[in-house]
């Protein structure tokens, strides 16, 4: 798959995200590696996050986008065995195949529509790779994954006799329930509710495989998560019960993906990759096809002999070029801001409850619920200094035994530029508008609820209308809808510091600065 340079990028869709991780290889070794995350909860991905793959991917003519089933039922089938009717089917291993329903396949490669995929896989590859890597027998393997588990038994041999997934409680579901109290409570009712779950998977497979056969003994039981929800201790409670030995291991799905698509298990793909084009051929033919087309016009059309048996005293007259203004770049603005936000709310861990979010232009500020002081020494303090150069926390003085803090960081580091679509030539065509006309068209850019307030403008070669914005959203995810909405605009406006987010009894109250740029 990989030529002397390529780009290799790992889209995985949780329940209300976009994980991606890209990593550049130039003669098979990584030469850099980078990723992001998006809020994603569409059943068709989002415009915004399309655009920017499709920018990263046409980087480089060698670049493949490869994915794992957002809904996974996939079947084992003998490869002695017929295929199944409206299945698509492909290779796990050297015993097994596995199908995937038409319609299931067809969830996935759609929700890409607006980029492309070229690899699909099954969460199942990702655990038969574990396998290869890390031979066994007699084992229970069970893949944590996405709020399913992906369960696998194999023989004296290392090969896979018994199979099944089990879907596991969500996070979402224990939050509509009776017994939710508040976000920190919560969470470790969802750990304990995930840790009983996990230990009944593990009791009724083995009790399920036993009904089925007693020529194969269990003697070890190995969980693969990718994210730790259950405790060292939990996992010693349950080796103690079942007298069998359990072992608890991270596994990186995306490494596991990257391997999957190299040229040695890319067979295994559901789908084959898109056909990619040579841009250094296609540009050459296409200058060449321009430089022709402009000699033949201009043989045809132009009057050659008058052009150069004209006097020199008669200059031709200078055509007046009209001045052309750069307006600010909106949605390189708020895009920049938009990844910053996302960035803050994505380090806050489960165990946390966030009341109020403050960023300034270099300045990052938020008030905390949380139950143990080393979250913010493990967790918030190592992530913070990703972006930031100097950080603190401060305690206030409660009986409860939830505490309270306000985290503080300052300095924010640079980082790599992004080249964003420009869009100054629709700027300039525009007519310029007064005050009233500018507040009505922002006004139907926000929800009813919003109240918006002119504060100022100013004036250079650049008028700028500032506005305060508040709105009370009830998720995140609706605040990003915002930012894709202004991003859809031909209008040079953005979303500028400070920017605040304050959870009340009726949702999340956000306000910022909104400013509207026009020629004068």
């Amino acid at each position: 798959m990989f030529a002397k340079e390529s780009l290799y990028i790992n889209a995985i869709k949780y329940n209300a995200q976009l994980k991606i991780n890209y990593k550049k290889l130039e003669n098979n070794d990584i030469v850099e590696t980078n990723s992001s995350t998006f809020i994603a909860k569409d059943d068709i991905l989002g415009r915004d996050i399309a655009t920017k793959l499709v920018a990263k991917s046409s980087e480089l003519d060698n670049s493949y986008i490869s994915s794992l089933l957002i809904q996974d039922d996939t079947k084992f089938i003998r490869k002695s065995q017929t295929k199944l009717k409206d299945y698509a089917v492909t290779s796990l291993n050297n015993e097994y195949n596995i199908a995937v329903s038409r319609n299931t396949l067809f969830e996935t490669k759609n929700y890409f529509e607006k980029c492309g995929v070229d690899y699909i896989f099954s969460a199942y590859h990702v655990l038969n790779l574990h396998i290869e890597q890390n031979p066994c027998n007699n084992n229970l393997l069970i893949l944590l994954f996405n709020n399913q588990a992906f369960c696998v038994i194999l023989n004296s041999k290392g090969e896979i006799v018994f199979n099944k997934k089990v879907d596991l409680t969500a996070f979402e579901e224990v939050q509509d329930s009776e017994f939710y109290e508040n976000e920190v409570l919560g969470q470790k009712l969802y750990d304990e509710v995930y840790a009983l779950e996990i230990h009944e998977l593990i009791k009724n497979t083995i009790e399920e495989f036993y009904s089925i056969t007693k020529n194969i003994f269990i003697e070890k039981v190995s969980l693969l998560y990718n994210l730790k929800l259950i405790s060292d201790e939990q996992i010693e409670q349950m080796s103690e019960e079942f007298m069998i030995d359990v072992t608890y291991h991270p596994i990186s799905v995306d490494e596991e993906l990257f391997e999957l698509s190299k040229d040695s298990h890319t067979h295994k793909s559901f789908i084959k990759p898109r056909k990619k084009s040579n841009s250094s051929l296609k540009t050459f033919f296409l200058s060449f096809f321009m430089i022709a087309t402009i000699l033949a016009v201009g043989y045809l059309f132009l009057p050659i002999n008058e052009i150069f048996n004209k006097q020199v005293s008669n200059p031709t007259p200078v055509k007046k070029v009209e001045k052309s203004i750069d307006l600010p770049n909106h949605i390189e603005i708020n895009s920049n801001l938009e990844m910053r936000v996302l960035k803050s709310l994505e380090m806050i861990p489960y165990d946390v409850v966030l009341k109020e979010l403050v960023l300034e232009k270099n300045l990052f500020k938020m008030d905390i619920n949380l139950i143990n002081k080393d979250t913010y020494i493990k967790v918030l303090q190592p992530e913070l200094l990703k972006s930031y150069n100097i950080t603190d926390i401060q305690f206030k003085e409660t009986k409860t035994p939830v505490l309270e803090a306000l985290v503080r960081a300052e300095g924010v580091k640079d980082k790599k530029k992004v080249i964003f679509k420009d869009y100054k030539d629709s700027y300039i065509e525009n007519e310029f508008m007064p005050i009233i006309r500018v507040t009505e068209q922002i006004k139907i850019l926000f929800p009813e609820n919003a109240i918006v307030t002119f504060k100022s403008n100013f004036k250079s070669d650049v008028v700028t209308f500032n506005y305060l914005v508040n709105v009370i959203i009830q998720r995140p995810l609706e605040f990003f809808d915002i930012v894709n909405r202004l991003n859809n605009e031909l209008y040079s406006v953005n979303i500028t510091y400070p920017i605040s987010f304050i959870k009340i009894e009726a949702g999340i109250e956000v306000e910022f600065t909104l400013q509207f740029h026009q020629p004068k």
